[in-house]
């Protein structure tokens, strides 16, 4: 009778630098930027293209590191639902009013 060994196996996607859902982002934009570079490369030309493309993938990421440094996957997350629940009005006034 043989013996295995287990082992835990990370199925999770790192872009270094990168944690949770900002990975997906970075993705998405890298992806993105090619479509966006392969479309003016063939509609507008090669200065065009890298002149719109390369400064704008570069952003992305800066503001994407920017993210994960400032808030880290955790606190990113919580922001981006924060925003969608809705705003209550607090009335401040002292306890003892006569």
């Amino acid at each position: 009778m043989d013996n295995y060994q287990i082992q835990k196996i990370d199925t999770s996607l790192y872009v270094k630098g990168f944690s949770g859902e900002l990975v997906y982002l970075a993705l998405y934009s890298i992806i993105g930027t090619f479509i966006l570079f392969v479309l003016l490369y063939i509609l507008a030309g090669v200065f065009s293209a890298v002149a719109i493309c390369v400064p704008s993938f570069f952003a992305i990421l800066y503001r994407l590191s920017r993210i994960q440094k400032k808030y880290g996957h955790k606190g990113w997350s919580k922001k981006k639902h924060a925003k969608k629940l809705p705003q209550f009005i607090s009335v401040k006034r002292r306890i003892c009013q006569s």
